[in-house]
């Protein structure tokens, strides 16, 4: 099939890309795939190998709306893709919707949070949104509901990830904590997310100021408002700020504890990974329970008392031990969740064709 994918945000190593890159690595043999994207940024290119002829089209989004919906719309009609899958966070994805109007593909709208910042344009595209779509999907009910108002039937689409990243190394743990500097006897707090109100590190500080400096340091890994997250931090010796990187599974396995306070997500992926990594994982209880694949998984209110209480009553021991033995659904492995993505565009896009005929 010839597949182009939309992304309404910068193409960089945060949720929206990375879904897109994931399903991209598996489904890129087969199908011819392009991608749309305001920019692109090399860390996430690197772990995505154009194949099959895919090109890269960079269409700055906001400052020239009718602009970026002519120069959609030229692209969409010279290539005649059999599937426009549009992602986004709200009902701005009208505009290229309004950019395949008169394209044969089967068009697909796709939200990924539950909190949009465009909120006015998000109740005046609303209508034209709920209109002009031949599909509707969401990364998890909670996001389908808050965009789709139980106006349209959506799918859930997992956020598939490729679970092998994500094993623990016992080799990774020893070298990044030497690169760190950190001692083995310390237990390392880590997070991952871009740095923002939504992801709120700033609950974080909180938290270590409640803690022993002498046994506990945190790890948090983002772009985003990082510089400004740092100036903010008391007990320097007690964090260690990263940005982004490709190798983020090796980072997971010198974690000992993970945390996650989002005011709000429209699923949480990270908090999927750092399961898959057989962590002790820490979530606010705003994060939708589908993030839930196994049972190391802890949902709590944005409580100081609750999180230092549950963070103080693992030991060194027994949060390395848990790591051994820990169950976790596949629900999210990216073959299978591909596969299924796969199936459903053949099915919906021979569906669109015979009622055409």
């Amino acid at each position: 099939m010839k597949i182009l994918e939309i992304c309404t945000v910068d193409f960089s190593l945060t949720g929206i890309p990375v879904h897109i890159r994931n399903y991209y690595n598996e489904l890129k043999k087969n199908n011819k795939i392009d991608i749309v994207a305001k920019s692109f940024d090399n860390k996430i290119l690197k772990t995505m190998p154009l194949e099959n002829e895919t090109v890269l089209y960079e269409l700055p989004r906001t400052k020239n709306p009718i602009s970026y919906i002519s120069k959609l719309r030229k692209i969409v009609a010279k290539n005649n893709y059999d599937v426009v899958h549009i992602h986004g966070n709200s009902s701005t994805m009208a505009l290229e919707l309004l950019a395949c109007r008169n394209s044969s593909a089967l068009t697909i709208v796709h939200t990924h949070n539950t909190e949009y910042k465009a909120k006015i344009l998000n109740v005046l595209l609303k209508p034209y949104l709920i209109r002009h779509a031949d599909l509707y999907f969401a990364a998890s009910t909670e996001a389908g509901e808050k965009l789709y108002d139980n106006r349209k039937k959506f799918v859930v689409i997992k956020n598939g990830i490729d679970v092998s990243n994500f094993e623990f190394n016992l080799d990774d743990r020893l070298s990044v904590r030497k690169n760190l500097n950190i001692t083995d006897d310390k237990i390392i707090l880590g997070h991952v997310g871009t740095f923002n109100e939504q992801k709120n590190q700033d609950f974080l500080l909180k938290l270590s100021k409640r803690l022993n400096p002498k046994k506990y340091h945190f790890v948090l890994i983002g772009d985003g408002e990082r510089e400004e997250f740092i100036s903010k931090i008391v007990n320097k010796e007690m964090f260690t700020v990263l940005k982004t990187t490709d190798e983020i599974g090796k980072f997971y396995s010198a974690f000992d504890m993970f945390l996650f306070p989002s005011n709000w997500e429209g699923l949480g992926m990270a908090a999927v990974e750092a399961q898959y990594a057989t962590l002790q994982t820490i979530v606010s209880d705003r994060i939708p329970r589908t993030v839930k694949i196994s049972d190391n998984i802890k949902f709590l209110p944005l409580k100081v008392d609750e999180w230092v209480k549950e963070i103080e009553k693992y030991s060194k021991e027994n949060l390395l031990n848990s790591r051994e033995n820990n169950f976790i659904s596949s629900e999210y492995d990216i073959k299978s969740c591909a596969k299924n993505l796969m199936e459903l565009y053949v099915k919906e896009y021979n569906a669109k064709n015979q009622k055409n005929i």
